[in-house]
C-alpha cells in the first residue's frame, strides 16, 4: 500500500490510517472478526472490504470426507454474513480464494 500511495504522490502514513486489517487463525476467528468488522462499520465508513484466502481455514479445520457438511455450512453461514454486510453498508467484498 505505501507503494502505491508514493505512486499516487500520497502520504503513506494518511494511507495507513484507512484501513484496517486482521488475521484469522481459524474459521470461529474468521466469523468473530467479521461481526467485528460490522461493528467498524456502524462507527466508520468503509468502501471495501477484501478477505484473503477466504477458505483456506476450511481445509485445515473440517477435514475429510466426515466433516464435508459441517464444512459447506458454516462457510455458506460466513458467505451470508458477507453478503449482509455488503448490503447493509454498501460496501464493496472482495474475495481470494
Amino acid at each position: 500500500l505505501l507503494d502505491i500511495a508514493e505512486r499516487f504522490g500520497l502520504n503513506g502514513t494518511d494511507v495507513l490510517e484507512n484501513v484496517a486489517y486482521a488475521r484469522a487463525y481459524n474459521t470461529d476467528h474468521q466469523s468473530r472478526l467479521l461481526l467485528e468488522a460490522a461493528s467498524m462499520m456502524i462507527e466508520t465508513r468503509f468502501a471495501l472490504m477484501v478477505v484473503d484466502s477466504a477458505t483456506a481455514l476450511y481445509r485445515t479445520d473440517f477435514s475429510g470426507r466426515g466433516e464435508l457438511s459441517a464444512r459447506q455450512m458454516h462457510l455458506a453461514k460466513f458467505l451470508r454474513s458477507l453478503q449482509k454486510i455488503a448490503d447493509e453498508f454498501g460496501v464493496a467484498v472482495v474475495i481470494t480464494n
